[in-house]
Parts: structure tokens; sequence; C-alpha cells
């Protein structure tokens, strides 16, 4: 299929039409499917809504929280407390008038403080009949607590917990459904539908339940680590569907009114018509008021901040000196800020507020009737909305001049972002501030683009095709030809080069992910820059490994001499960051790994050119020379040395330093390769430890070829000794001797000079 009308040169006038409608039309499809991800993306603008204006509490409220806080636990002891000073607590509300004493907090546990269960923990030989006579005279904590709780509105809690017990939570209220004409049959359907089902509980001690006036979940949804919708109402696997347990706060509102049942209202019921359809939960009724939810019956936190005029201290409700009118017809909501105790919740407006602050919270929306709300017409609205607008870009873009296209656009980004604005702060509706608006733009953009990338293509796409990779007076020649860019190639002589970093996996260890990008840019930059001042075209980077070649897509004279140059200068920079590494390295306590490269170079005949696509090109070059150079940067590890040049490199760059290492048979190859080891520049071949090595070193593979390995083996050691006098400090000499000892052992009838690599 030619893709010309929109990537080539006489590219259409249609294509801004044709990508933006297709932009539109996936956008569509997404907000159709709603992944997650928009779902949170909507979380997150709504989140920023309420942080530019959040709730406003009004200080008459009747709800207060007593904070078992640090001056509490100062003086009190740690938490949990003996049952008999919570009893106390609860005594000193409820002589105070509180509407409802609410616990956020599970008293799953027998009080382990009781004497009598203190004396029944004693080791037997130090309990005493008259010791334990005498505890069973002290009343048991839970006893009083208990009976504390019997005289007093105490509604206690329970939480949800994968591994908690089967047995439910005790229900106190009745639940009535408005399902209008549907069959009392069909309640148990909407709610298996709607109600997410939880696995076990977590419950508060029989003995409390019994005598307590009400019983609600202090479990809160938390979304991406954020509480911003809480449940309301529960159900929970092995029980009837019909049977929901509530959340803490909607128990707190009952038994402060004194309600003996909960109204639960069905969108699509009597009276509640969701375009005909059953749409889920719409609100709950709790005496006088009325609960607006989600389909799932959740309640929207509109979050109005951590508040402390809503804390008393438990002290000074114990030592009687809070004010009566703080107490007096209140729901009381009893739970701790203290961080020991680790009930901290993050919400859309701050960071680790006290979890007991979520459900007073829910509490005041409740009792002043300010909700938020999405409601069930919002995505079609906002979809209807994306397809209208939409449309009129994809249709004005074209033939509009850019600056009133500019208005245009601008004008109807601002409604999807205004209107959903004026909602939130006049009538707390919540509709989609971001995806509508930014689908919007992204048309806007996407087809401004391609109508201003039709002048002056052939020069941009040439830079952007470029400038990673070749230095910028190499690109500047290319944009004087513009075909280098057309598909296919041609056969020319280059010089290519591998590099890759010896045993990077230790290496990297010593990093996180930030450390080892900062490690490997510092490693390549340099790298790059000294192939790229010496005429060298970047290939691709593959990790810590390097691809570059040289004579191409531009002429370079004595390009095997320049390739020659620039790894030698790659050795000799790896040199000083190996310095700077080691001391910091030493100057943050870890041990230093130093860093080593291994680089081969080839020269021959290849292909390069732009492969790949009509939808994405790569400049680069294939070919059996090109393979030949990536199998000698692998012969470095079998060989330990920094830099291996196959023959042809050699005899094009003849006046450099450089042995001959070995006839080998590579991977891929029939015929072996002769291979050289780079040592330094053309100045250090007139030095005599040179020709030493030169000398010592034909004279170890003749012996070496023709099989000679025992008279081999002290030429290795002079070999040795004139490698190290030259500076030329390498692990090659101690491979070839171990790969001597091991063919005098074991000498192979066949002998013919010749290494097989097995490794690529």
């Amino acid at each position: 299929m030619k893709w010309n009308w929109l990537f080539g040169r006489n590219r259409s006038p249609r294509a801004p039409i044709i990508v933006a409608f297709l932009v539109l039309v996936n956008a569509l499809i997404l907000r159709v499917g709603d992944p997650p991800a928009l779902a949170r993306l909507r979380d997150f603008a709504f989140d920023g809504f309420q942080r530019l204006h959040p709730r406003e509490v009004p200080p008459d409220l009747p709800v207060r929280i007593v904070d078992i806080d640090e001056a509490a636990l100062a003086e009190y002891g740690q938490w949990p407390w003996p049952r008999n000073i919570v009893a106390k607590l609860v005594d000193k509300l409820a002589e105070k008038g509180a509407a409802a004493i609410v616990f956020d907090v599970v008293f799953a546990e027998p009080d382990r403080s009781s004497l009598l269960r203190v004396v029944h923990s004693l080791p037997p030989s130090d309990r005493t009949s008259e010791l334990e006579q005498l505890a069973a005279k002290v009343p048991d904590n839970d006893k009083v607590l208990a009976e504390s709780i019997k005289k007093a509105p105490v509604v206690t809690g329970f939480g949800f917990d994968l591994n908690g017990s089967t047995k439910p939570p005790r229900l106190f209220a009745g639940m009535a459904h408005n399902t209008g004409e549907a069959k009392e049959a069909n309640v148990a359907a909407l709610i298996a539908a709607f109600i997410p089902q939880q696995a076990g509980a977590v419950r508060t001690l029989d003995m409390f339940e019994k005598e307590a006036k009400g019983n609600g979940s202090v479990t809160t949804e938390i979304e991406g680590a954020i509480v911003r919708r809480v449940p309301l109402l529960f159900r929970m696997k092995g029980q009837r569907d019909e049977d929901l347990f509530p959340a803490l706060s909607l128990e707190a509102l009952r038994v402060a009114q004194g309600a003996s049942t909960y109204l639960v209202r069905w969108a699509g019921a009597q009276g509640l018509e969701s375009f005909g359809a059953r749409t889920g939960m719409s609100s709950i009724r709790v005496g006088n008021f009325n609960v607006d939810t989600d389909a799932e019956g959740r309640i929207q936190l509109y979050d109005s901040g951590h508040l402390q005029r809503r804390f008393v201290s438990a002290r000074d409700v114990l030592n009687g000196t809070i004010p009566d009118d703080r107490i007096d017809g209140h729901i009381i909501l009893i739970g701790t800020s203290a961080v020991g105790l680790k009930d901290l919740r993050n919400t859309p407006l701050q960071d680790s507020i006290p979890g007991v602050e979520v459900h007073a919270q829910i509490l005041e929306q409740v009792l002043s009737h300010t909700f938020l709300e999405r409601p069930d017409y919002a995505d079609g609205a906002e979809f209807l909305y994306l397809l209208a607008i939409g449309l009129v870009f994809v249709i004005l873009l074209p033939r509009l001049p850019a600056g009133r296209m500019a208005l245009v656009a601008a004008l109807f980004i601002g409604i999807g972002i205004v209107v959903p604005w004026y909602a939130f702060n006049r009538i707390h509706l919540l509709f989609d501030p971001v995806y509508p608006p930014v689908t919007l733009a992204a048309i806007y953009v996407i087809g401004s683009a391609l109508s201003f990338m039709r002048a002056e293509r052939d020069r941009r796409e040439i830079r952007g095709a470029f400038n990673l990779y070749l230095s910028p007076d190499q690109v500047e020649a290319v944009v004087q030809n513009p075909d280098l860019l057309a598909l296919g190639g041609e056969m020319r002589e280059i010089t290519v080069m591998f590099s890759d970093v010896r045993g990077f996996t230790t290496i990297s260890e010593q990093f996180d992910p930030a450390g080892l990008t900062r490690f490997m840019n510092r490693l390549l930059t340099p790298m790059t820059d000294l192939i790229q001042e010496r005429k060298g075209t970047i290939d691709k980077y593959m990790g810590d490994a390097i691809m570059a070649f040289w004579n191409a897509p531009i002429d370079v004279p004595n390009h095997a001499v320049r390739a020659c140059e620039t790894v030698l200068a790659m050795q000799a920079q790896l040199l000083d960051l190996n310095a700077e590494w080691k001391a910091e390295a030493e100057a943050e306590g870890r041990p230093h790994i130093p860093v080593n490269i291994g680089v081969g170079l080839n020269t021959g005949q290849a292909t390069v050119g732009n492969f790949g696509s009509t939808q994405r090109l790569q400049y680069s070059c294939l070919g059996d020379e090109v393979n030949l150079a990536s199998r000698l940067e692998g012969l470095c590890k079998a060989y330990a040395v920094g830099i291996i040049i196959g023959e042809n490199t050699w005899q094009q760059a003849s006046d450099f330093a450089a042995i001959e290492l070995d006839l080998v048979m590579v991977k891929g190859k029939t015929e072996p390769e002769r291979i050289y080891g780079l040592i330094g520049p053309p100045e250090m071949t007139k030095r005599p430890e040179y020709q030493r090595l030169i000398d010592r070193q034909s004279a170890f593979l003749l012996l070496y070829r023709t099989g000679a390995f025992a008279e081999a083996l002290p030429v290795i050691r002079e070999c040795a000794d004139a490698a190290q006098t030259l500076g030329w400090r390498q692990g090659y000499y101690d491979v070839m001797r171990e790969r001597v000892d091991h063919l005098i052992d074991d000498s192979p009838p066949d002998w013919n000079g010749v290494y097989v690599a097995k490794e690529k």
C-alpha cells in the first residue's frame, strides 16, 4: 500500500482533515471504553477543582471528633487504653448530651489489662488462690465498658478484611428499597450488580455489639492512595444479598436521629427515571436526611481539608474541662490523630489526615446537604460535546486561516474547561474538564502541524533523521542531497565500529534506575562526541553498546584511519572517566568497579541507506563486513584486549601500532580471519619497545601455528615482558598461555593454526 498521499513529496491537502478525523474517532472509541487511566485522569482533575475551591464548613455543624491525640496518650498511657478508661470517656460524653458516640475503633479482642486476665496470664507458680479471689473482686474492664455502652447512644465499628471472619457484624436497622414497579425479587439482583462484595469482617466483641445502638463499617475506599469515594453500604460473602451493612457515618446519622430503617433508592425506579434504564443506586434516606450516592452506593468526598476546630482532645473530655456546648447534641466520633497509631489517610486536599476525619467530613456533607455528584448523563453529554465540536474542528481546519482557527480552538477548548468548573463551583456537579479539551487541542495541534509541515518538508525531514547521529556539518551536507532519504541504499566501502561495556550487568547492579541512566549518559555522551568529531555516523545505541561507521552518508577520506583515531581516543577518555568514578565511589563509601569497553573495527563493502518501512526509516548499514565488525567486538572478551581490528582496516591504517593476534574462524564465516590488536597511534611504532614486541609476537605466532607449543611458552613470556615495557597492559598473553597449555595436553591431530570462535 502506498502512503505517498500522506508522507511523500506530493502530500495531499486532505491529509490534515483525514488525520484529524482519525484522531477524533480514536478519542471517541477510547472514551466509550473509558479505561481506568481515563477515570484516574478525571479524578485528578476533580482533585484540582477541590484544591481551588474546598468545601466550606459552617461552624455550627454538630459533628466533633474526640481525638486520642498525643496529649491524651501522654496522660493516660499508650493505646490501647484499659477499657475502664474508654468506659469513663463514654460516660463523660453521655453526661454532656452527645447525640451519638461513634467509635472509629474496632474492639476485636478482650482487654488484656483486666486484673483477672493479668493474674491468669501469670505462671502457675506465681498464682495463688488469694490473688485470684482478690482479682475477681475487681470489675472486668470489658464488662465496665459494655455497661457504659448500654447506657449511651454508642455506635461500634467493624472493618472488612480479606482475612477476616465470615461471621457477619450485627445489623441494627432495617433496609427498604424504592424499586417502583419492580418485584421485590429484583432487589437482590440490583444489589449483586452494583454493591461490591466483601470477603470477611473484623468485628467488635459480641458483648459490645449487643449493648450498642448501632454498628457501622470503618472501611474507607482508597483509590491510588487517595480517599475520594466512601462506600455507604456493603454486602458480605456468605450472607443474603439483601443484608446490607452500613458505613460508620451512615449508622451514626441513624442513631443520632433515632431512626430504625434505611431507604435505598435506585435510579430507574419510581420517581427516579434515568432514560428508562436502571443505572444503579441513586440515594439513601436516613431519617430526615437524603444522602446522594453514585451507582455503587458511594458518596464522593468533598474535601474541606484538615480543620483543627473539629477536634477535642480525649484528655480534656476525661478531665471534664471541655465545654458542654461542644458535645451537647453533637455526633461525636472517637478516633486518633497520633502518628504512631497509623490511622492516617490521604485526601484530595491533604496528605496524612486522621482517618476518623474522613467519616466526620461525610457527616458534615450530609448534614449540610453538600454533595459532589457525577450525574448519569455526564458520560453521554461529554461524548456528544466531543463528537460535535470535534467534527467542527475537522471541517474548519483546512478552511479557516491559522489565526481564526486558533481563536475558534481557544473558544471551544475554553468552554470545555470553564463549563465543568462552573458546574462544580455552583451546583457541585462533576463533568470532565480534561479529556474533551485535551482531545480538541490534539485535533487542532495535529491538524495545524500537518498543514504547516507541508512547507520546507525535505529539510526538516533530513535534519530530523540525521541530527542525532551525525555531526552538524555532516547534517548540512546531507541536507543538500535529499535523495538520501529514499528507501534502499548504495554499496560503498565503510569502516564499521561496535563497542560494548564489559561486565555491564555487574556494573549496573550498583545503581538504581536513575543512577544507571546518569552513568550511561556520562559514558555515551563523550564517546559520541569523539565519534562525531572524527566524522563518524552513529548508527544506534543498544543499551550499553554503540554502533557507528565512517564514509557514509558523506565521503570521509582515510576513514579507516579516522576510525582508529576514534577508538584510541575512546579508550583514553575511558581512563579519565574511571578516575572520576573511582573518586565518587570512594566518597560514597562503595566499591569502584572499573569500566572497560571492547571495540571491534572492520573495513569493507556494505550497503548503506535508509532501511525500514514507509512509516519509519533508519539510516544504517548491512553486509558481511558489518557482521564481521560485530564478531570482532565479541572477540575482545575472548582475547582480553580492548580493541580488535580486521585485516582490511589494518591494511588501510598500517601506520598505527598494532600486532597480529590470531587467525580465527568466526561464527557465520567459512574462511579464517586475521585479527589485530590496536595498541596505539603511529608515533608508537618508532619506539624500540614496539619493534621488540612485533619481533617476539611474530616468533610466537610461528611456533603456535606450526604446533610447537612447548617451544612457544617461553616466547609468550618474552612477549608479555615486551608488552609490559611498551605499556600495553592487556590480558591477551594470559589467554594465549592458557590456550597453549591446553594444546600441549590435548593437541588436535588436524591443528592448522586457526582458532575456532565458540561464541559470537
